[in-house]
């Protein structure tokens, strides 16, 4: 196991709560009521153009979604360290999710 190195490519993190909302019967505006955030805000999450995610902002998507972390945010390997490198999601490609919370904060 070796040791980070600013500029490695150390993976990504993607968003993708499609099943969960299949499986609970929500639509995006439903979830971003429950969850109080912006719609802005959940399309950049599905498009992976958020850098970093808050705590604040993930304990209500898992609240609103009745769900785990990691049912929704899962970590895709560097290509050739894992069997999930290299391949798409259904969130597309980017990097890593997260947003500031409803009440404004950017993650930029």
């Amino acid at each position: 196991m070796r040791a980070y190195r600013p500029g490695d490519d150390c993976g990504r993190i993607v968003f993708n709560p499609d099943e969960i909302m299949r499986k609970r019967g929500l639509t995006d505006a439903g979830l971003c009521r429950r969850a109080q955030i912006r719609p802005e805000q959940l399309r950049r999450y599905r498009q992976n153009k958020i850098k970093f995610v808050t705590l604040d902002v993930a304990e209500r998507l898992c609240f609103a979604l009745e769900c785990q972390f990691t049912d929704i945010f899962h970590y895709l390997p560097p290509a050739g360290e894992g069997s999930a490198a290299g391949e798409g999601s259904a969130a597309g490609e980017g990097s890593a999710a997260g947003e500031g919370s409803a009440a404004g904060e950017q993650a930029f």
